[in-house]
């Protein structure tokens, strides 16, 4: 398990439980629509910090009988649900409210105790952020890639998620205060109303962009660059005549699968041989190429479902016994 990772995952927890506690408090001395959209929005993301955690601790597991390349993708699979969770719990539920308040043009009692509450988060917030964005950083430099570039392309869907939510929780807080504090000076309920639709609405792109990113590795992706390494490395190489075929899947941020078909040249292969080794050299590998179809076929016959089979074969570790 990344340890960085990890770190980012519980800062932000412990962060988003105390200013989530904070915020419910807000909201109950003042009804304010907006501060109930931020409270729930920490709400949501305390509780996808414990589900990215439980992603972290399931997809280090070994492999097994069942999962015989391990649990890696559990990681991608808990940050998908931790997307779902925070569009019906911050999303959807915020929208409603904030618009039934709004129907109901019902003015929040805005003392200076909400304020201060916004400021607290936002010192909160901001630590959490300053962590990821650390940890994000570190992982830029480690792979050689800018940040731009990195938050594009990472595999490691828990950091940015971190990081994201903590960028969507601060830049949440902003339109809080803000429609607080026109609704504190206008003495109209609208403006509350609205930043708290503009915090749903929010965590909604947030919710959907979390989804994308991690569902394309639940999707068997390849792994580009490994891909590109594997094609560019093989060909260079004097024994290689042509790489046919380079497939990869991304089992998790730190295993990717390789599978490859690669031809090799004649005389690497021969060199040495006599030409009478030489043909028996051919016979015998063709030989391995109709058991390799044969075991394939048989395969396919009873499970047609087996649409890819790759098989790789040993050598013997002893001769057969002729008696």
């Amino acid at each position: 398990m990344s340890h960085g990772s990890t770190k980012a995952v519980v800062t932000a927890f412990a962060a988003n439980a105390m200013v989530t506690v904070a915020k419910f408090v807000g909201f109950a001395l003042s009804g304010s629509s907006a501060l109930l959209a931020e409270a729930v929005h920490s709400l949501a993301d305390t509780a996808n910090q414990g589900l990215l955690y439980l992603g972290l601790r399931r997809s280090v597991r070994k492999a097994d009988e069942e999962h015989q390349f391990g649990y890696g993708q559990e990681r991608y699979f808990w940050n998908l649900i931790s997307a779902v969770t925070i569009f019906f719990l911050g999303c959807a539920y915020t929208i409603m409210h904030a618009m039934d308040q709004l129907r109901h043009d019902h003015t929040p009692e805005l003392s200076w105790i909400p304020f201060a509450i916004v400021g607290f988060s936002f010192v909160m917030e901001g630590s959490s952020f300053m962590v990821a964005m650390k940890e994000f950083r570190q992982q830029c430099r480690m792979v050689g890639k800018t940040f731009k570039t990195y938050l594009v392309e990472t595999r490691d869907p828990t950091t940015l998620a971190v990081l994201i939510e903590d960028g969507a929780a601060l830049l949440g807080l902003l339109i809080a205060l803000t429609g607080m504090g026109l609704a504190a000076y206008t003495g109209s309920a609208e403006f509350d109303g609205i930043a708290a639709i503009c915090i749903g609405l929010l965590m909604g792109g947030l919710a959907f962009f979390l989804a994308a990113s991690n569902r394309k590795y639940l999707l068997n992706h390849s792994n580009e660059e490994v891909d590109e390494i594997a094609t560019r490395m093989w060909q260079a190489d004097d024994q290689v005549q042509h790489v046919q075929r380079v497939n990869s899947i991304v089992l998790s941020p730190e295993d990717t699968l390789l599978m490859a078909e690669v031809e090799l040249r004649e005389e690497t292969i021969f060199a040495d041989m006599t030409q009478e080794e030489i043909s028996r050299a051919i016979r015998f590998m063709h030989k391995l190429d109709d058991i390799r179809s044969s075991l394939e076929g048989d395969v396919s016959r009873v499970a047609p479902e087996t649409k890819h089979i790759f098989i790789e074969f040993t050598a013997p570790t002893d001769k057969p016994d002729k008696n």
